[in-house]
């Protein structure tokens, strides 16, 4: 049986981290910081046991650190930059989620 594709948001309104430590999960997980024009943040590759790619994530902050979102695609479409997927989500989402309430 194949396992499922699974897609996942989260939403960290107020954010539990620092900056510093976003800073140090990125390079922990070897992730490529966003475009500029998306904002802060990083993507990175999700490994299966074996060390074989099996999806990407994305974790996108406010300047001021005090919200962020996640995302996650395992097992996407074979044939698909799923890291080009994550960060597309997160541009589309940035706004919406991302923004200060008046």
């Amino acid at each position: 049986m194949q396992e499922p594709v699974r897609l996942s948001f989260e939403l960290h309104d107020p954010l539990q981290f620092s900056l510093d430590g976003l800073e140090r999960r990125r390079v922990a997980d070897k992730g490529t910081a966003l475009p500029a024009e998306i904002g802060p943040g990083y993507s990175a590759l999700l490994r299966r046991e074996d060390g074989e790619p099996a999806g990407a994530y994305v974790s996108a902050w406010t300047a001021d650190g005090t919200k962020m979102l996640s995302i996650r695609l395992y097992l996407g479409a074979s044939g698909r930059d799923h890291r080009a997927d994550v960060i597309e989500f997160a541009r589309q989402l940035r706004p919406i989620l991302l923004t200060s309430r008046s």
